[in-house]
């Protein structure tokens, strides 16, 4: 049994386990290595409030032959987690552990969770604290800043069975809206519900972002707030029926390192409908090439590599560091939104009468 910060609340049962997949991503036939799962509720206490987290580490046997440290990949899942998100993403993790790299997978409490009818936050979970801000962007990154702290102090336990986590080496990952907290993470400004800029995090530490499902066009952050992510290597990945072509921003705009872009078939769970070992594949692949930094995995980013997934690859491509995509009419939609003082009056509006419109279609 690990022996946690005296702020870590328990989450109860077994910590140390080896657990079936059960996240949105088909299980894969042959699934190793096996991981330990440690998931525990962590209190911080300096904001009161409870974090989710799941860690996966290499099984015992493994662990006796890892004499480096291990870089570490920090995963935000999307919004609530009711339906297991802090027990998802385990091939994502089983992926990362062959390449050598430990999995901290945090479920965040926002308060803001969608609920039924009857539903209270505080009946869904409870006795979970959730801090007096109440502001999801600002929370989630705050959160992370607290698990780093937590892993840190682990780290320097040097606590039986735990390998060595190597803290500057990392790489942040997201799905949906956890794709905006790893990008706040890679330098993005962390921006309160009034728009006001709480953080600007630009960590030497991360060397690479993965992105599953970035929101839609009109949901993102802003051009000017992309464009500040730091050199940090990106892979954006988007299901084929969750209209990529309105998921791609952040890949257009992020332009400090290379930027990578993949479309899988698949809705906004990418790999759900058969694309999960080439989802994985070009993760673990990207991975290697930019948080292991080997550089002959980076040749293997490239459309030939990958064709051999066809049907399920729909199209990847890349760009070098400094290249942005030429703008088109969506880039002038936004600077009328942004610019104008009847922009987003209008945009509010047009995107009220497209929801009506496809709500009644089905």
């Amino acid at each position: 049994m690990l022996r946690l910060p005296s702020s870590v609340l328990c989450a109860g049962l077994g910590l140390l386990m080896t657990a079936s997949s059960v996240w949105a991503f088909k299980p894969r036939a042959v699934r190793e290595p096996e991981a330990r799962f440690v998931r525990e509720i962590w209190l911080d206490p300096a904001r009161q409030r409870h974090v989710n987290v799941r860690i996966a580490l290499p099984t015992k046997d493994a662990l006796q032959h890892k004499k480096d440290a291990m870089p570490v990949l920090l995963f935000s899942t999307p919004q609530g987690f009711r339906d297991g998100y802090a027990d998802n993403y385990e091939d994502l993790s089983q992926e990362m552990l062959k390449r050598g790299v430990v999995t901290v997978t945090v479920s965040h409490y926002d308060i803001d969770e969608p609920m039924g009818p009857n539903e209270r936050f505080a009946d869904v979970y409870p006795g979970v604290r959730t801090g007096t801000r109440n502001d999801p962007a600002v929370d989630r990154y705050e959160d992370w800043q607290f698990v780093l702290n937590e892993l840190n102090t682990l780290n320097q336990r040097k606590t039986k069975d735990w390998p060595v986590l190597n803290l500057d080496s990392l790489a942040v990952g997201g799905h949906s809206s956890g794709t905006l907290t790893a990008l706040h993470l890679a330098g993005m400004p962390v921006r309160d519900r009034d728009g006001r800029v709480v953080a600007s995090h630009r960590d030497p530490r991360i060397k690479a972002f993965v992105v599953y499902s970035y929101p839609l066009e009109y949901r993102g952050p802003s051009r000017d707030d992309l464009k500040q992510v730091g050199a940090v290597a990106g892979l954006h990945v988007a299901g084929s029926e969750d209209h990529p072509e309105y998921r791609n921003t952040a890949y257009r705009y992020i332009g400090s390192a290379p930027q990578h872009w993949l479309v899988a078939q698949g809705d906004h769970n990418v790999g759900a409908t058969g694309s999960v070992d080439l989802i994985l594949e070009v993760t673990g692949t990207f991975i290697d090439a930019y948080l292991n930094d080997k550089p002959e995995q980076r040749n293997r980013l490239s459309l030939a590599a990958f064709e051999s997934f066809r049907p399920e690859l729909k199209q990847f491509v890349s760009k070098p560091a400094g290249a942005f995509k030429s703008p088109d009419q969506r880039d002038f939609a936004a600077w009328a939104r942004d610019a104008l003082p009847w922009g987003r009056w209008v945009h509010d509006r047009a995107i009220s009468y497209y929801r009506n419109r496809d709500a009644a279609a089905k």
